[in-house]
Parts: structure tokens; sequence; C-alpha cells
């Protein structure tokens, strides 16, 4: 085994080395069949700057707590060193899901740490860093201007083939979008307008009648039966080109969630993709009128989907 450094993120491990002058390089993802022998090896809780416990529905994949695992001979005592691995976990999940939002988020919380590894986070970035670039600047209410993200901008640039002088950020997403295959992870706007519930009272009866014996297996099976039922809500991200207010606005459909349990199948409006997000989108895909989305993640006050454009 050449690492000297492993981060288990759930089923995913990755792989990092520390050579004798101190410098970390990331090595990628462990794709050995057989799992790495960590005996001997000291394990560090990963930060809670980003915890699973925060949501109600977190997909596969990013619904972990990342364990940082140190080769008896590596010292990582250094403060940015040990700063950087304890925090990059929930980050290498992020981009391994393609949760180009969570990505993009969990950088930002803690881009003091990351930009004094510039090159390594920069490598690990790079291949999400347009889709990241979308997600902040153009899928939430608090959009971020590219100028104070250097690290991914330059990166996306690059990617997008960027040239200011000859065309607007705007459309050099237009044009990569129409030439590529994108996934996006966005939040949506305007909830509040509707009333899809993320979790009514009737989930919370499920755990009602828990008694003392088997306490642990019992919850399990619901945490588990949970889980299942959230991922498999039918999401319908769909164009509304007979919107009076927004020609190319985008509508978040969901499965009533009560009404599913009973037995009655339906959508409710959720929600809607900001409209600086929507814009881009169907100037750059005209003639489709549906994206495949899904929920990736909720929270009370949050509900975000992952589409293909």
């Amino acid at each position: 085994m050449n690492a000297q450094i492993l981060i288990n993120c759930g089923n995913n491990w990755f792989e990092f080395s520390k050579s004798k002058t101190g410098q970390i390089d990331y090595l990628g993802k462990w794709e050995n069949n057989d799992l790495p022998k960590i005996d001997g090896w000291q394990e560090l809780t990963s930060s809670t700057y980003f915890s699973p416990s925060w949501y109600i529905y977190l997909q596969d994949g990013i619904n972990n707590n990342p364990k940082v695992y140190i080769a008896p001979d590596v010292d990582v005592s250094d403060k940015d060193t040990f700063d950087f691995l304890v925090h990059i976990g929930p980050l290498l999940s992020a981009i391994e899901a393609k949760d180009s939002l969570l990505a993009g988020d969990l950088y930002m919380r803690r881009s003091g740490s990351f930009e004094k590894f510039s090159q390594l986070t920069s490598y690990i970035m790079e291949d999400l860093s347009v889709e990241i670039l979308f997600s902040l600047c153009y899928g939430r209410m608090h959009e971020v201007n590219p100028e104070q993200i250097p690290l991914i901008f330059n990166n996306a640039k690059k990617k997008l083939n960027y040239d200011s002088a000859k065309e607007t950020l705007d459309q050099a997403f237009i044009r990569y979008i129409k030439e590529n295959d994108v996934t996006l992870t966005l939040p949506l706007v305007g909830t509040q307008f509707y009333h899809w519930d993320p979790e009514p009272d009737v989930l919370d009866k499920l755990s009602d009648n828990l008694g003392s014996e088997n306490i642990l297996e019992k919850t399990e099976k619901i945490r588990k039966a949970k889980h299942e039922f959230y991922s498999g809500l039918e999401c319908s991200v769909q164009a509304e080109p007979y919107n009076q207010y927004d020609k190319n606005s985008i509508l978040v459909s969901m499965e009533n969630i009560e009404s599913k349990i009973s037995g009655n199948p339906g959508l409710e409006k959720a929600g809607h993709i900001r409209a600086l997000a929507a814009k881009i989108i169907r100037e750059a895909e005209q003639e489709k009128m549906n994206f495949n989305g899904k929920l990736v993640r909720l929270s009370y006050n949050t509900i975000v989907v992952q589409i293909n454009v």
C-alpha cells in the first residue's frame, strides 16, 4: 500500500500520502477489491462542520461520518495539515456524489483551510468545477461573485473555455450546457408559497410505539425504511413555457408523502429552480421539457434536487 493516510466516507475510501518534506498528495479513490488494512493506524473523527444529523434526508454517498486513518509513522500534528484532513472528507463525499451545491457550500465554509493546500484542493474539485460554479453563482438566492472564489472560478474557466473578451459568463454556460451532458444540484426557491410537507406527522408516528426491547434493531429498521421511502419519492423537474410570469420557469413537483403512504399517488408543487439558473438552462436546452430530477437533500427549510440538462 502506497497510501499513508486514508479517509473512509461510508462505502468509499480515499487515499493520501505525505512526503518526508511534509507535502500532502491526493492519490484518488481506493479502487482495490479488498478493504485497506489499517490495524494499528491512528483514527481521527472528521470535523462536524458538516453533519448528516442536520437533515431529514440525504442521498446515499453523503450520508456518512468520515473517519481519517493515519499510518503509525506519519505525523499530522501540524495545525494546517490536521485542519485540512479532518475537513476534506465531506467535500470528497459531495464530489463523489456529484452534489455540486453541497461541494461548493462545504468549500466556502472552510475555504481558509482548503486554500492553504490550494493545488491539492483544486485538483480534487477540478472535474466538478463548472457545476459547482453554476450552483453557487446562479442556483442560490444569495449568489456568489465568481471573483470571490478564484480557486473554483479558474478551474471552471478552463473547462468552459471562457474568454471574457468574447462572451459573458452566462453565454459561456449556455454554450457549455448545449455541448455537454451536465448534472446540477440546485436548491428550490419559493417553497413557502406551496404546502408540500417534508416530514408530516404520519412519519413521526412510526417510532411512537418503540419499546425498550430491541430498540436499536427497531430504530435501524425505521431509519432504513424512511431513507428508502424518501429516495423513492417521485420528483418532477419540468419546464413551464405557459407560465405567464416567466416563460423560462422550471417547476419542481414532489409526491405528497401522506397521500403516498395512504396509497394515493400524486404530485404537489414544491418550488421552482431559481429564475437566474432556469433562464440559462432553458436557453441552452430550448426543446427539453423534463430534466430527470431526483431529491438529494431535505431539511426543514431546504429542498435540494439534482437534474440532468
